[in-house]
């Protein structure tokens, strides 16, 4: 009889999610009372299923918007990067037909505001809107609303929608991280019932390690906007920096307990911002939360969520000039198709889409009804009327270190202008970023000048200041990030204006890398300082080379080589004599390192060449430990270090491996950080056989 009773139970519930789920369809509705042209396409025909029934696969949503592309004038579909696993990235460019007849003239209008405010009128442009979705793969719902904003947008035949698209140009990123987004829907689909479950502990709400969230090596892209590591940042900011947006509004989900949450945000703020941003965001979010009132959909606001750090898709956009925003649908990874809260409400994801959806209209809605007061909010952040501090300048000495390098590269890839110095110079009251001691500092030419008399100060300041001047001490996550301090640069800082000779740095500057003293007769050095010394090592460990490494530094009368250097013997590799100075040639190319030939092993000082404190290095079989509860991202960062930094090789272990798997071969077994230690990984047994 208990089974019986349960039996019901269990129908009785199913039958109950299904009708709110049901239910819901009616409720949530996508202003399905305004005209539509008939001759455009909705996701809905699409797909074959409404939004809210099922999760979309990156390749459908893809194929919709190539679809709006084909059926509308109003819509144009750009690439901007592919993914490690091979997925393409696009935006939508979506206006009036009027302004897409004249787009390019409009982005380069927009690019003169950005980057000559001083020169620039605004007259009647229209303001760009820019809005990103799914940068968090197993925050779903908010690409299925990136496809009917889009309809919406592109065959809304009404007339405010009309007079939006003749007063903004609006770009849509539909879905920022594919990767991550893929690896979850195979796993939902793989993993859900064909009844509807709302129960939060079933399988389909319980996703599995590592998760969808991040990208292909684990990395999360929402932290990547300034620094540029992954093939996706990389092409979304050489996109953003062709438009510069007035307005960016992220969208994100949260955990399926918590209402949407709406802007604006809490402290701390980054206090280099104008004091109009807030009255901006604050504009946004209250024209949203009119549209949820009406719908009576439960929201929060000025709570959780700070834009200090600015490697946010909320934040860089503000430090671009622009206003950068913020939205958290709830729902998350064990939202499914639908999920009870502990309020016994039944959150579904046509809700999620639908208040995803009535944001991205309600962005659009507000910016085009403001887009004059945007525009000089835009036009007083890029000038210097809004710079705050004294800072003039920051100087990076060209040391021909390979991370100078990357920062100058990054720097300009976010439109920041650099400066050379052509001529050695004197510079008072500079300051240095180790000791913040004032003097007269010498330069040398062929040094880095970082102006702050520039449209990007903004971004600048915000990325170089040794200290941010911060309001509030509890944050989201992200608290430091100095650009000199995290690369471990010389650098400084000047409150008076550089009077020095210079030119502007037009061109990526390159690491010289290459073979010096091809025919040497004794050996080959490569200084462990340099960045890609380790890739350069695997790569000889390939090639079949004996190496050794120097316990002890040593100068050959003309530079001091570190601890590290890695040597190659001639003598010791006597079987590729002949073809030893062309793999060296190679190596420098492929490794990007100096690679530098000796004629003798006798050092003027410190060791020889051949000295016993240089030690044989054998290529180790290195393993890395996966899986529930180690740390993804740790173990991302150490597998895209191993599999793209250095290129060598390393076997991924799942801790439920670990009893099974013989662990005799491995030289280094690598374990991220995890919850709760080694406990919490494995038994007492198993920790003392390791």
């Amino acid at each position: 009889m208990k089974k019986l009773v349960t039996l019901f139970a269990f129908l009785l519930m199913a039958t109950s999610a299904f009708a709110q789920d049901e239910f819901a369809f009616e409720r949530f509705q996508f202003h399905a009372d305004l005209n539509y042209d008939s001759g455009i396409t909705s996701p809905a025909e699409y797909l074959g299923y409404e939004l809210g029934k099922e999760y979309t696969f990156h390749h459908k949503v893809m194929d919709y918007f190539k679809k709006l592309d084909e059926e509308s004038d109003k819509l144009t579909l750009h690439k901007y990067a592919t993914t490690y696993e091979g997925r393409d990235l696009y935006y939508a460019v979506i206006s009036s037909e009027e302004n897409q007849g004249n787009i390019d003239a409009i982005r380069q209008a927009n690019l003169s505001l950005a980057n000559n405010p001083e020169s620039t009128t605004i007259d009647d442009k229209p303001v760009v809107v820019w809005m990103s979705y799914n940068v968090h793969g197993n925050e779903p719902s908010s690409s299925e609303a990136a496809m009917q904003t889009a309809y919406r947008l592109v065959a809304g035949a009404d007339q405010e929608t009309v007079n939006w698209l003749d007063n903004a140009v609006v770009v849509i990123d539909p879905m920022m991280n594919p990767d991550g987004r893929d690896r979850y829907v195979y796993w939902y689909k793989s993993s859900r019932a064909n009844i509807l479950n709302t129960d939060a502990n079933d399988l389909e709400h319980d996703e599995i390690w590592p998760g969808g969230r991040t990208n292909h090596y684990w990395f999360d892209l929402n932290r990547d906007w300034v620094w540029l590591v992954h093939p996706e940042s990389q092409g979304r900011i050489a996109a953003y920096q062709e438009w510069m947006p007035q307005v960016h509004m992220d969208f994100h989900e949260q955990g399926f307990n918590n209402n949407y949450f709406a802007m604006p945000g809490t402290t701390p703020r980054n206090l280099e911002l104008p004091a109009d941003y807030d009255k901006w965001a604050d504009a946004f979010g209250r024209g949203l939360i009119e549209e949820f009132d009406e719908a009576n959909v439960n929201y929060a606001t000025r709570e959780a969520f700070d834009f200090f750090y600015p490697g946010y898709g909320s934040s860089y956009p503000s430090v671009m000039g622009g206003i950068g925003m913020l939205a958290e649908q709830g729902g998350h990874s064990r939202g499914g198709r639908a999920v009870e809260t502990d309020d016994e409400y039944v959150l579904t994801l046509r809700q999620r889409v639908f208040d995803h959806y009535t944001n991205g209209v309600s962005i659009v809605k507000t910016a085009a009804e403001n887009k004059e007061g945007l525009l000089s909010y835009f036009k007083n952040s890029v000038s210097q009327s809004s710079q705050k501090g004294n800072t003039k300048a920051y100087i990076l000495p060209n040391d021909e270190n390979d991370y100078t390098y990357q920062v100058v590269n990054m720097l300009m890839k976010h439109g920041v202008k650099v400066e050379r110095a052509t001529q050695n110079f004197t510079q008072r009251d500079s300051y240095n970023y180790w000791d913040g001691n004032s003097t007269n500092q010498s330069f040398e030419a062929g040094d880095f000048i970082i102006k702050t008399d520039q449209p990007k100060h903004l971004f600048i300041n915000t990325l170089f200041r040794k200290q941010m001047e911060i309001e509030d001490s509890v944050m989201y996550d992200m608290s430091t990030w100095s650009v000199p301090l995290a690369y471990n640069l010389n650098a400084s800082w000047t409150t008076r204006g550089v009077n020095a000779s210079t030119e502007m740095v037009t061109e990526e500057v390159e690491y010289k890398s290459g073979l010096e003293n091809s025919g040497a007769q004794y050996a080959y050095v490569i200084d462990w300082e340099q960045r890609h010394a380790p890739k350069a090592l695997a790569k000889l460990w390939d090639m079949g080379y004996k190496v050794r490494s120097a316990r002890r530094h040593f100068n050959n009368g003309e530079k001091t080589y570190s601890e590290g250097s890695l040597i190659v013997l001639i003598g010791r590799n006597f079987d590729k004599r002949d073809q030893i100075a062309a793999d060296m040639q190679m190596l420098a190319n492929e490794a990007n390192v100096v690679v530098e030939g000796f004629d003798s092993g006798r050092m003027n000082t410190g060791m020889d060449l051949a000295s016993s404190d240089s030690q044989p290095v054998d290529k180790p079989n290195v393993a890395l430990m996966i899986d529930s509860p180690f740390s993804s991202y740790t173990a991302g960062q150490l597998w895209f270090l191993f599999d793209q930094w250095t290129e060598l090789g390393i076997s991924r272990i799942r801790s439920g491996s670990f009893s099974s798997s013989d662990l005799e071969d491995y030289d280094v077994i690598l374990m991220p950080g995890s919850w709760g230690g080694l406990s919490g990984v494995w038994n007492e047994s198993e920790i003392e056989s390791l």
